[in-house]
């Protein structure tokens, strides 16, 4: 029952995020016959991290779960505004079955991986140990960059925007990092795999509606 309740917590984080950001998707991807909808958790994720990267790179917001939570309602709110001026574009109802497909593909393919991951849960192997520091050690951090894990007190001198998200999801969802680590594989997974059903659900369906024209 903990395995589910810290699954249902990382997918209720996805999902809120994605809602959160849905008007702006539907606009940015109104030529798509399911409006982008599955695409709005990755739109989300990037925005809030790279809003809390930048705010915490310049010491204005410290990287912390309220700071999240306040660029969470100010970006709901700039949607709010989106959804009212579209609205009649968003609400498409033919695509609402697409949608809730989507949902469920989505769903079904992060639980399958979370399960894989949960019978080999270890970290290590490739760049995983790395990474699993990194996340760490921004998790750790007040402000940005955050402190190299073999060399401190200087800051990580590598790339680390991947690790971050990570972090953001981490703090939003308020779970440990060695449970947010495998949950971000299987994430990936999910995206990757709805993400290209997505795509080429569209470009298949345009095909057929040039041909029918």
């Amino acid at each position: 029952m903990n395995d589910l309740s810290i699954f249902f917590q990382w997918y209720g984080i996805l999902l809120i995020l994605g809602l959160s950001v849905y008007p702006i998707t539907a606009f940015l991807f109104s030529s798509f016959f399911d409006q982008g909808y599955i695409f709005s958790k990755v739109i989300a994720v990037l925005i809030i991290s790279y809003l809390m990267f930048l705010f915490g790179t310049l010491h204005i917001f410290p990287f912390s779960q309220l700071s999240l939570s306040v660029l969470l309602i100010m970006l709901f709110v700039v949607n709010i505004f989106i959804f009212k001026r579209t609205k009649k574009n968003i609400l498409n109802k033919s695509s609402v079955l697409l949608i809730i497909v989507e949902e469920l593909l989505f769903f079904i393919s992060l639980a399958i991986w979370t399960y894989i991951r949960a019978h080999e849960p270890s970290i290590n192997g490739l760049e995983k140990f790395m990474d699993y520091g990194f996340i760490n050690s921004i998790l750790r951090s007040e402000y940005f960059p955050p402190t190299d894990i073999w060399f401190p007190p200087f800051p990580i001198n590598y790339y680390y925007f991947g690790h971050l998200i990570t972090a953001v999801l981490t703090k939003l969802s308020s779970l440990p990092s060695q449970y947010t680590y495998n949950l971000m594989v299987a994430t990936l997974f999910a995206f990757t795999f709805v993400g290209s059903f997505s795509i080429g659900y569209n470009l298949i369906k345009s095909l057929k509606f040039s041909k029918t024209r």
